[in-house]
């Protein structure tokens, strides 16, 4: 995913919070994100285990948000917790785990989820699985990198810490530059 949807359901999260779920109309767009008809390279979400989404907090800090489709919840992987208490990470969060139960419910393809898709979502942020920077400005980096290897099934905080950020931003550099990196 990409910020352009996390700026679209937080302004239908508002939209919904104002009207009420009663006479809330969903943004279409939102619904193509999920059946993948929105991104160059979209992917059904419904043939997806898990979607990641980049998630900005007050401008200034990059999480990586997972959304859970097979457990019906979200984790948040954070690099530097120090950053947001988690009642702040909760109110970036909350849009989230409200509105992707009315997304996945209007795209029609999650019938198996059944109550999961009429009530907001759970979500957390783990503590133990990412390393905690003690840097400021890697972010990004780490937000990327977290998706990388947790979409692969790898292991976060022996992959990608402070003594190796400068490799992996390097390397993402070079990857860019060329070509060679996939979305």
């Amino acid at each position: 995913m990409n910020d352009l949807f996390c700026q679209q359901l937080m302004g239908s999260f508002l939209e919904y919070k104002r009207q009420g779920r009663k006479i809330f109309v969903l943004d279409a767009d939102l619904v193509d994100y999920v059946k993948g008809k929105k991104l160059q390279r979209g992917r059904p979400w419904s043939k997806c285990k898990a979607v990641y989404v980049p998630l900005n907090i007050n401008g200034k800090h990059w999480v990586a948000l997972v959304i859970d489709l097979v457990n019906c919840s979200l984790i948040v992987l954070d690099n530097d917790v120090r950053l947001t208490k988690l009642d702040d990470m909760g109110d970036h969060v909350r849009p989230f785990c409200v509105m992707i139960p009315l997304i996945l419910r209007k795209a029609n393809k999650f019938k198996h989820l059944g109550q999961q898709l009429t009530r907001p979502w759970s979500w957390r942020r783990p503590l133990d699985i990412c390393a905690q920077s003690r840097r400021s400005g890697d972010c990004g980096i780490y937000m990327l990198k977290h998706i990388e290897l947790h979409s692969m099934g790898l292991p976060l905080i022996e992959n990608i810490n402070d003594e190796n950020v400068e490799y992996h931003r390097r390397r993402y550099a070079i990857e860019i530059f060329d070509g060679s990196m996939e979305p």
